[in-house]
């Protein structure tokens, strides 16, 4: 790496910190990267400005350094590119192999779609639990992506199950 590619890649770091979306905290913004900063930041602006050019969905991928953010979009089309919902991820999206499956923003997707099929939210929080190995230290961000989620998702139903999870990881006692 040349000192050029240090200083790009500094001022990159410096602009992207800037970018974080309304109603998240700083704090869980600097935690995360990639794919997590592009799609909560594209749900922001979806949820916003109704954001549906695909040349920003482009722009935003390669600023935040996405290797496929084809993954978390339902639309390519030109001027009606979105991402996709919470309901929309497969299985197969959100997998260990994938870029946003083994992220906190996967595991929190997972659990809304868990909490959406009506899965007990106690067993939602269980599972949590044990797939994510530093899940004390992880709960104040995943409360934080959660609450994100339940202000900006465009289904009320998906706002609402965030709300639950939201609530439940906030007043989680932990023995």
């Amino acid at each position: 790496m040349t000192v050029v590619d240090e200083i790009v890649q500094q001022a990159a770091e410096a602009a992207n910190s800037l970018l974080v979306p309304e109603g998240l905290q700083r704090e869980s913004w600097q935690a995360i990267r990639g794919i997590q900063r592009f799609y909560l930041r594209m749900m922001d602006m979806e949820s916003g400005t109704g954001a549906s050019k695909l040349d920003n969905y482009q722009n935003f991928a390669k600023a935040f350094r996405v290797g496929d953010y084809t993954s978390v979009m339902a639309s390519m089309t030109t001027n009606k590119a979105r991402l996709k919902t919470v309901r929309e991820f497969a299985s197969r999206d959100l997998s260990d192999s994938t870029e946003s499956g083994p992220t906190p923003l996967g595991r929190v997707v997972i659990a809304l779609q868990q909490l959406l099929a009506e899965t007990a939210p106690q067993v939602v929080i269980n599972q949590m639990q044990e797939e994510l190995p530093d899940f004390l230290d992880s709960r104040p961000l995943l409360m934080d992506l959660t609450h994100f989620i339940s202000n900006k998702a465009l289904d009320q139903e998906v706002r609402d199950a965030a709300e639950i999870l939201a609530g439940r990881l906030r007043n989680l006692r932990l023995a």
